[in-house]
């Protein structure tokens, strides 16, 4: 079984100043997320993505894939399997200048990952809640303000996934870290 596009979503844009293509959620991934071992989070100045994985318990016993599976997860390496989907991602933050980017903060890369996503329940509530059509778009906070930090070395970054489907949009907070610099969920390269 092959992975069907839905035509009403397909080259359509979310809103009249996005002009970044959006591609929306095919069967197998909508069928692959929930079953993910592990799911990574991606988004830099070429594009954002979701990584959906089948992990391997070790390499002294690897693990034997189904039809499905190797079906929902196509690429593979020695031990694990995983399902690339393409999605729309922005970063927002003040870049050096303290110049506020509602959507590509300049030389920003943002990840997150879930490991043991099977059991991360909202992880699981919004893989579960996902349908053939809907188009994703990651959306990235860098030192979001929300929380008072006092100390100056920590930083609050955030992760939501909004989802598009149809008219009707959902928004979904997925992930906040608070971490030391060069620990961060969004790192920025040096200007």
């Amino acid at each position: 079984m092959t992975d069907q596009r839905p035509v009403e979503h397909h080259h359509r844009t979310l809103s009249g100043d996005d002009l970044d293509p959006v591609r929306p959620l095919f069967v197998g991934d909508v069928q692959a997320l929930p079953r993910a071992d592990n799911v990574t989070f991606h988004s830099s100045t070429t594009g954002s993505w979701i990584d959906a994985g089948l992990e391997s318990p070790s390499i002294t016993e690897p693990r034997l894939y189904t039809a499905m599976e190797q079906r929902l997860f196509p690429d593979a390496d020695a031990l694990d399997r995983r399902r690339r989907i393409d999605v729309s991602g922005d970063i927002a933050g003040f870049d050096d200048r303290q110049r506020w980017h509602d959507r590509h903060l300049p030389g920003a890369t943002a990840f997150a990952r879930i490991s043991a996503a099977e059991l991360d329940e909202i992880w699981h509530s919004i893989a579960m809640f996902l349908r053939v059509g809907d188009v994703i778009r990651l959306q990235w906070r860098a030192d979001n303000m929300s929380d008072s930090l006092i100390d100056p070395e920590l930083h609050r970054d955030d992760l939501s996934i909004a989802v598009h489907r149809g008219r009707r949009r959902w928004l979904f907070l997925l992930d906040v870290q608070v971490r030391p610099g060069p620990a961060r969920m969004i790192t920025r390269t040096q200007t």
